[in-house]
Order: structure tokens, then C-alpha cells, then sequence
């Protein structure tokens, strides 16, 4: 007999797999693994400003070294409760948990439909702005001085 799968969890896709459950979220599928290496003069460029604006950890540990991001598809996300009334959500949120040295060192999340945009919400689903816990502009300006040429 045959089954349909997706590609297969490693150690660290586990992880991060058991990371989510415990977060409450109902995880509908594993879309596989993106690595790449972070590059300080990456981090003032979209996306990669937008990612780290939802991040609770610096970059700069992480400059030069690889990140695995695990993405999932889950439900039960709080992204859920603020995209359900749009026609377009399809309640799935895709989750990003980023991976470095077998440790879970952050991540993003997108909630799931067609005319759904912008930027991306922390794992949890919070904004730049409730992550930073400051005005994004003003944040932004002094990213720019910290990681611009």
C-alpha cells in the first residue's frame, strides 16, 4: 500500500515539531527545510529586516553562521482568531522555526490565503511593533546605523 508523505523530519524538523504542539498548534503538514547563511549586509534588505524586526534575539551571534528555518503548516495559531472573519483565510498559518546548533533560536509566521500580504508576525504571531517594544521607525533607524555600511 502506498501513502502519500511529505518530506521526512530530521532531529532538528522534530524539534521544532514538538516545539509547536507544545505551543498548542495543530500541525497540519511539514513543507520541508530552508537553510542560508545570515549576512550582515543582508540584515538592512527586505525581507531579512522584516524577519529579524519579529525576532527576541540579536543577529549578531548568528552573522556568517547557517540558518535552518523548519516550515510547517499549523492551525489553532493566534493568527487565527485575527485573519478567521477575511473570506479569503483558510485558517492555516505557515510557521518558520528557525534553527540554529539543534536549538530553536526564533522564528516567523504567515497566515494562509489568496490577497493575504505584508510582513511577516513572530512565531507566535505578535508584530514588529510588539516585539520591539518601540516605535518601527524609530527601530528601524537604529538598525540602520548598527548594520548599514
Amino acid at each position: 500500500m502506498l501513502s502519500a508523505c511529505g518530506p521526512r523530519l530530521d532531529e532538528n524538523a522534530q524539534l521544532a515539531k514538538e516545539y509547536l504542539k507544545d505551543q498548542g498548534y495543530s500541525i497540519k503538514s511539514y513543507e520541508g527545510k530552508y537553510s542560508h547563511i545570515i549576512e550582515r549586509e543582508q540584515l538592512i534588505h527586505e525581507p531579512d529586516i522584516f524577519v529579524w524586526a519579529v525576532q527576541t534575539v540579536e543577529p549578531d551571534a548568528y552573522i556568517g553562521k547557517e540558518i535552518t528555518q523548519e516550515i510547517f503548516i499549523v492551525k489553532n495559531h493566534p493568527l487565527s482568531k485575527i485573519y478567521g472573519p477575511q473570506k479569503s483565510f483558510t485558517y492555516k498559518v505557515s510557521v518558520s522555526v528557525f534553527m540554529f546548533d539543534g536549538e530553536i533560536i526564533g522564528g516567523t509566521s504567515f497566515p494562509i490565503g489568496n490577497g493575504i500580504g505584508g510582513s511577516p508576525y513572530s512565531l507566535d504571531g505578535k508584530t514588529a511593533e510588539e516585539v520591539i517594544k518601540m516605535d518601527y521607525a524609530e527601530w528601524q533607524k537604529q538598525w540602520y546605523e548598527k548594520y548599514g555600511e
